[in-house]
């Protein structure tokens, strides 16, 4: 399926012209680059969850970026076919820029892009028996461990990234069994 170029799906991280006197600061931003919006998210309240996530989990370099971008069926289908040769809509995609544990070039950390289709998420908190928002967390943050170098290629990693994942939940979504993550 050809992609317009002039649509820009990912999102390069907003570099900051000037550090800021507190360099601590996380910046996340949200951004919902879906055509039909059939699902109201609240972007403010998924870029605090986030933040959560992220001030919990990432290294402690600040002032950090990182981009959640929404997308629909179809931008998700072409990246997932064009970086991991899959076809069709997948929930969740990681787009790591600097390695956690390495030195960056400028003063800001850019953790990198967790793009989420929101149409398959809602089918599968469906078929989970889940609530949507629970899902979305759910995948944010496993979006955001991918970010940081979790994986689940094998099982040994799989295993590390689902115990992290589980405390993260327990910790930030109450109403989320943990069972389901």
């Amino acid at each position: 399926m050809p992609v317009d170029n002039s649509k820009k799906i990912l999102v390069v991280s907003n570099l900051l012209e000037e550090i800021p006197e507190n360099d601590d600061e996380t910046y996340i931003d949200v951004i919902d680059k879906r055509l039909e919006k059939n699902s109201e998210i609240n972007l403010e309240t998924l870029g605090k969850f986030a933040k959560k996530i992220v001030e919990e989990t990432a290294p402690s370099k600040r002032p950090l970026e990182m981009n959640v971008i929404l997308l629909d069926p179809e931008d998700i289908s072409a990246l997932n076919e064009k970086y991991l040769s899959k076809s069709g809509p997948t929930d969740v995609l990681a787009f790591p820029i600097d390695e956690p544990g390495d030195e960056t070039d400028g003063h800001v950390y850019l953790m990198g892009d967790v793009c989420i289709c929101i149409e398959v998420a809602e089918r599968q908190a469906e078929e989970k028996g889940l609530n949507f928002e629970d899902e979305i967390a759910l995948l944010l943050t496993h979006g955001i461990l991918h970010l940081l170098g979790y994986d689940h290629h094998e099982e040994s990693t799989e295993v590390e990234m689902k115990k992290m994942e589980k405390i993260l939940i327990e910790r930030h979504v109450k109403h989320l069994r943990v069972n389901d993550v």
